[in-house]
C-alpha cells in the first residue's frame, strides 16, 4: 500500500441484484490530484461513493486512509470521515434557511463557529460569487446556485479528500469556468485529493489526472488520462459528412466501417481513424450512401472518444 495514496479502496464491491450494483473495484485517491470516475447513469459511480463513505454496507473490500484499513460501519469511522468533503447528486439543504444559515448549520458539526465561520463563509461564498445572496433562502437559488453552495459546504472544513458527485450539473457556461477554475485550485494549490463523477466530458478532460470507466459496475478501463491517449493514438483522421437522413446514414456507415468510430451530432456524421486507408473507404462508402464530404481534417485523442470506444468495446466481447 503506497504512503502517497490518501485513500485506497480495494476490491470493493456492493451489489443490489446481480446485475446492479459495484463489483471489485479498486482505485486509489493521492494528494494534488484528480480520479474522474465515469459511467451512465445506473452504471455504478454513487453506489462507490456511498460505499466508500459508509453510507451503504459494502458486501466485501477494504477502505484504506492514509495506509489503515478502515471499518466503514464502526463509529470510529466518523473520525476518518472529518477527513471527507461530499457533494452528492442531492445537494440536501434546507430550502427556507439563508445560504449563510445552512452553511452555518453544517459547519458547526466540524466545531466550525462563531469568528472562524464568518471568515471561512465570506472566504468561500466571495470565491464562488454567492455572496451577495448569501441572506437570500436556498430554496430561491436556481440549480446551479446550489451546486455552488453544496461545493461551499463541502470544503468549510478544509478537508483533504473530496468527492463530487456531477458538480457541472445545472451550471451555466459562465459558471462552469468559474467551478473548473475553483477545483483546479482545490487540487492543484492546495492538495486535495479529489474523486469527480460527470457526464461532461469535457470538463472531465480539462480536469482530471486519471480516469476510470465503469459499465454495469465493473471498471473497463483506466489509467492515467495522458496515458490513455497516448495509447490510443496520438492523432485521428476525421472526416465529416453532411447526412440526410441522418439516422439512416449513420447506420449505414457504420456497419460498413466497424472498425471506426461513428458519431451522429445534428445533421453531421463524422467518421474518425487511425489509418488514413480506412477514412478513404468512408469517403467511398459515403458517397455510396449519397453522402457530401464536408470536412476533412487531423485531430488529437479525446477523451469522449477513449470513454465511447471503451464502452463499445466491452459490448462486443464475447
Amino acid at each position: 500500500m503506497s504512503v502517497t495514496n490518501l485513500l485506497e479502496v480495494t476490491g470493493l464491491t456492493k451489489k443490489f441484484t446481480p446485475t446492479a450494483g459495484v463489483e471489485d473495484v479498486s482505485f486509489a485517491l493521492k494528494p494534488g490530484r484528480v480520479l474522474a470516475y465515469l459511467g451512465h447513469n445506473g452504471a455504478g459511480k454513487t453506489t462507490t461513493i456511498r460505499s466508500v463513505l459508509g453510507l451503504l454496507k459494502k458486501d466485501s473490500g477494504t477502505v484504506a486512509y492514509q495506509g489503515a484499513v478502515c471499518d466503514t460501519e464502526a463509529l470510529e469511522y466518523d473520525r476518518v470521515r472529518l477527513n471527507f468533503g461530499v457533494c452528492l447528486d442531492t445537494p440536501g439543504f434546507y430550502p427556507g434557511m439563508t445560504a449563510l444559515r445552512n452553511l452555518e448549520l453544517f459547519a458547526s458539526l466540524y466545531d466550525l463557529r462563531g469568528a472562524r465561520f464568518r471568515a471561512r463563509a465570506e472566504e468561500l461564498l466571495k470565491k464562488l460569487g454567492l455572496y451577495e445572496v448569501r441572506g437570500n433562502a436556498v430554496k430561491t437559488y436556481s440549480k446551479g446556485m446550489q451546486q455552488k453552495l453544496a461545493l461551499a459546504r463541502a470544503i468549510l472544513h478544509k478537508p483533504k479528500v473530496l468527492f463530487l458527485d456531477e458538480p457541472m450539473s445545472g451550471l451555466d457556461p459562465e459558471a462552469r469556468i468559474l467551478m473548473r477554475g475553483y477545483l483546479e485550485e482545490l487540487s492543484k494549490k492546495e492538495g486535495l485529493a479529489v474523486f469527480l463523477t460527470s457526464h461532461d466530458l469535457n470538463e472531465v478532460e480539462q480536469l482530471a489526472d486519471e480516469v476510470f470507466i465503469l459499465e454495469k459496475g465493473k471498471v473497463i478501463l483506466s489509467g492515467e488520462l495522458e496515458a490513455l491517449k497516448k495509447a490510443r493514438g496520438a492523432e485521428r483522421y476525421v472526416i465529416t459528412f453532411e447526412a440526410a437522413p441522418a439516422q439512416d446514414a449513420a447506420r449505414a456507415l457504420a456497419g460498413a466501417l466497424s472498425a471506426s468510430f461513428v458519431k451522429l451530432q445534428g445533421r453531421e456524421l463524422t467518421v474518425e481513424s487511425e489509418k488514413p486507408v480506412e477514412l478513404a473507404q468512408a469517403v467511398t462508402a459515403g458517397a455510396g450512401l449519397g453522402l457530401k464530404t464536408a470536412e476533412f481534417k487531423k485531430q488529437s485523442a479525446s477523451l469522449e472518444q477513449i470513454y465511447f470506444e471503451s464502452l463499445h468495446r466491452n459490448e462486443n466481447k464475447p
